[in-house]
């Protein structure tokens, strides 16, 4: 589960990192409307954190593992 984890957080990282520079830059990769760019700025944000959170979520549930087999 650990190396899961690992990839996951690592994952959302980039994404985030990659959302946070196009927007820094702000390409205009299509002729979208702004509302439009917008919102899909903050679903990949909140993919992002979503793909983060899976990742802690696993790395605990490895520690739990790991936790109860040293019982």
């Amino acid at each position: 589960m650990r190396p899961l984890g690992t990839v996951l957080m690592i994952g959302g990282l980039v994404l985030g990192v990659g959302v946070g520079v196009a927007i820094i830059a702000g390409p205009q990769f299509f002729s979208l409307p702004w509302m439009i760019s917008v919102g899909l700025a903050k679903l990949t944000l909140l993919a992002s954190g979503a793909l983060m959170g899976a990742g802690a979520i696993c790395h605990r549930l490895a520690a739990r593992e790991e936790q109860k087999r040293l019982q």
